[in-house]
């Protein structure tokens, strides 16, 4: 695995130079080691990102969802890339980056991206609409915290469904901190809230009339609680566009990455074949 830096972005690369170069960006709080036990079964070469602001990419000041657009835009140009594959927030990333691909970028996955709307967000409880001092104290409270780094790793792998493979327990270990006593996330309060309100900031519907590559969109079914919100976000989102395809899967929670990564690579290798 080689590592580097694009345009203030940190970067990671796997596989062989020579095969077409998909972009994986991680979602909130997330560095590139979240795509740890998928990126080897891609059918091309995986280059990792860091999101501005967390890992080794330094935040964007300011922070603004034009800001992480443009930071993504900046690497799929650099490196080339045939493709881009987001979670979560991240898929809200690479959708903006569908929306003004840079040449040579051929197709986009996004991986139970919710494309709520910010009254859908404040609906199941996450005060986007109230401004940032709420949200800060939100994320604040609702962060999980754990003993110790064997307890973080055993619970966070149980919450996402995954193995406690030595990937898993690498990404773990990048992404949370010891301090006071507890092993916490190493993104701050104000950090996540600015990239939960930078996300928010475009409504999904216009960003789907944008699109101009095609995307798949793999929405996962659990948990069940929340479900019908979710699925009418889904539905309606890809409503909005004939280049976007969705495949629901009905047993894959929000962490498919690590619950399923042999399948959801299969899925997303399948549906790339024929198109970078």
């Amino acid at each position: 695995m080689v590592s580097g830096d694009t345009h203030g972005v940190a970067v990671r690369e796997l596989g062989d130079p020579d095969l077409p170069t998909i972009l994986l960006w991680p979602g909130l709080g997330a560095t590139g080691a979240y795509f740890g036990g998928v990126a080897g079964m891609l059918p091309g070469r995986a280059v990792m990102a860091d999101p501005p602001g967390f890992g080794s990419s330094p935040a964007l000041d300011p922070s603004s969802f034009a800001a992480l657009v443009d930071a993504a835009r900046a690497v799929v140009e650099e490196r080339a890339c045939r493709a881009m594959v987001g979670h979560s927030l991240g898929a809200h990333v690479a959708l903006g980056v569908g929306c003004d691909p840079p040449a040579g970028l051929d197709a986009i996955v996004l991986i139970d991206g919710g494309f709520m709307t910010g009254a859908d967000f404040a609906a199941r409880g996450i005060p986007v609409l109230s401004g940032r001092p709420e949200l800060v104290a939100w994320v604040g409270s609702n962060r999980p915290r754990f003993a110790d780094w064997d307890a973080a790793v055993k619970q966070l792998a149980q919450m996402s469904g995954a193995e406690p493979t030595p990937a898993f327990t690498n990404y773990v270990h990048e992404v949370m901190a010891e301090a006071d006593g507890e092993v916490r996330s190493s993104t701050s309060p104000e950090q996540a809230a600015d990239a939960l309100l930078a996300c928010t900031e475009e409504q999904p519907a216009e960003m789907a009339r944008r699109l101009e590559v095609p995307t798949l969109l793999v929405a996962c079914g659990q948990p069940v609680d929340g479900r019908e919100m979710r699925e009418k976000a889904w539905q309606a989102f890809v409503a909005e566009s004939p280049l976007l395809e969705l495949r629901v899967v009905d047993n894959w929670g929000h962490n498919a990455v690590w619950q399923a990564p042999e399948a959801l690579s299969k899925l997303i290798a399948d549906w790339l074949r024929d198109r970078i």
